[in-house]
Order: C-alpha cells, then sequence, then structure tokens
C-alpha cells in the first residue's frame, strides 16, 4: 500500500467526526516527493476544539502506537504515532485560525508558521470537506503583494555578520562563517520564493531541489551553486560565489518587480568591515 493509500484509510476514520469541517494530505506525500524516510502528514480543520477523544479515537482504533500527544499551543494541536510501521503526522486547527492566518499574510505577516499552514493548503490533498477547502485554496491567491515585498525586503537585509565575512574567512572562523553562509543563502532562497508567488512549505527550507524545480524565475544552476557554496571546504571561494549569487538575484527581483528597489540593499551586500593595515 502506497503511503497515498494509506493516508487515504487513515484520514477515513477522521471523517464522521462532525466536529470535522476539512481533512487534507499535506508534506511531502501531497506533492508526490516522498521517499523511504517520509511521513504521513495529515491536517484536520475543526469548526470547535476537538476534545483529547476526538483526536485519540481514531489513533486507537487503529492500533496506533502514540509517540506525542501536545496540548492546545501557538494555536495547534498536534500529535504523531505509529500505525502498521508507517508514522503519522497530526496538526490541527480551528478553521477560524486558518481565517485569520491568511488574512495576516495578506497585511503581510512574517510568520513561517502561518505560511507554513498556508503553503500546506495549497499543496493539499482533501478527503473531507473537499469545496471548502477549494474555497480556502481560492483564498490564498493570488499571492499577497504585501508579503511579497516584505520578505524580498528583509531577505536583503545585510548587517554584520556578512559584512564580516572576509574576517571570519581570514581568522578560519568555520562555526560562524558556515552560520553566516547559511542564513544568506536560506535569505536568498526566501526571496526567490517570493518573486515566484511561492509559499513557503518548511521552516527549514526542505526539498531544495524539488522546490526550486517549481521555481520559474531563479539565477541559473542555482542548486548546483547554493549546494556548492555551503559544502564546499574552500570557504573563501564559496563567499565569493554567495556574493554574486545575491546580486544576481537582486537584479532578477528587479527586472520582474520594477516597484522594488534594492540598489542600496546590494550595495551593502557588497560592504565590508575596515580592517587595520600594519605599518
Amino acid at each position: 500500500m502506497t503511503l497515498r493509500e494509506q493516508a487515504r484509510k487513515m484520514a477515513n476514520d477522521y471523517k464522521h467526526n462532525p466536529k470535522l469541517e476539512v481533512v487534507f494530505l499535506g508534506g511531502s506525500v501531497s506533492k508526490g516527493w516522498e521517499d523511504q524516510f517520509s511521513d504521513i502528514e495529515l491536517f484536520l480543520l475543526w469548526k470547535e476544539p476537538p476534545l483529547d477523544e476526538d483526536r485519540l479515537e481514531p489513533i486507537n482504533r487503529v492500533g496506533g502506537k502514540i509517540i506525542n500527544f501536545h496540548p492546545y499551543e501557538d494555536l495547534e494541536w498536534s500529535e504523531s504515532y505509529i500505525v502498521d510501521g508507517t508514522k503519522f503526522e497530526i496538526s490541527s486547527f480551528l478553521m477560524e485560525t486558518v481565517d485569520q492566518f491568511i488574512e495576516e499574510l495578506k497585511l503581510g505577516d512574517l510568520s513561517m508558521t502561518k505560511q507554513c499552514l498556508i503553503a500546506a493548503i495549497a499543496d493539499g490533498k482533501p478527503y473531507k470537506g473537499e469545496e471548502m477547502f477549494n474555497q480556502k485554496v481560492k483564498e490564498i491567491y493570488p499571492y499577497p503583494q504585501r508579503l511579497k515585498a516584505r520578505l524580498i525586503e528583509r531577505a536583503f537585509e545585510f548587517g554584520g555578520p556578512w559584512q564580516n565575512r572576509e574576517a571570519l574567512v581570514h581568522r578560519d572562523d568555520s562555526l560562524f562563517l558556515q552560520k553566516t553562509i547559511i542564513d544568506v543563502c536560506s535569505k536568498n532562497l526566501i526571496a526567490l520564493h517570493a518573486l515566484n508567488d511561492t509559499y513557503i512549505h518548511h521552516p527549514g527550507l526542505k526539498w531544495l531541489s524539488e522546490t526550486v524545480d517549481r521555481m520559474v524565475l531563479k539565477p541559473n544552476c542555482y542548486v548546483e551553486r547554493i549546494t556548492e557554496i555551503v559544502t564546499s571546504p574552500d570557504k573563501k571561494n564559496s563567499v565569493k560565489k554567495l556574493e554574486v549569487l545575491i546580486q544576481e538575484t537582486g537584479k532578477l527581483i528587479e527586472d520582474h518587480i520594477p516597484q522594488i528597489h534594492l540598489t542600496e540593499q546590494l550595495k551593502r551586500a557588497c560592504m565590508l568591515r575596515h580592517s587595520v593595515k600594519s605599518e
């Protein structure tokens, strides 16, 4: 049985609950990206808060082994369990919370948690409440322009750590330098998400190749270049290549979003901490 077939089977054990408005599949399985390490992510959207028995009853019915069972926190209920060797990750939200998240993203809210839920809806496969689910998909598009501008604006903030890159290379301060490189690469990828009207599906930016493959607008050989930048032992060369990638991405954004001007930010990206020259 495939993971998607297992997901549908498990979803059937939730569908009968009258408090549930929507059940849908998310994560890598909904996108067709799954591999031998993938689990199944089901999202449950409720019209009223679920009780513990609402969450436990389907698990007990199939003999699931509970790994964790979290109370309501940060507007979400979550649990994970194993059924016949397959791990299930369950995320529950009130429908009113989904509506709140959609409106806040339209206003430019940069919360990654909110964006990841909306990204799950964008790629989700509904098993209950298909009409309502499809309505939510319509509500999250077109991609919010305020969110686009704010994500790009934040991605092109280049502060102290990046401007200290020459010193970090010189000192072979490997841990801090690698963190700085990864932080800048991550911000660059977030900017490309915004440029391509693509919601971010995971706070850790998982599935790099698959995600970038969906993007129409991106620098040439983007995945290969990012991979080389973060894995090469020659960190001086990595920094130089990342400097070029920043400029290319900025130019791409300015070419396709004329109202966004990154001239000053790109100048700042070139700046270096002053060194003291010995006489």
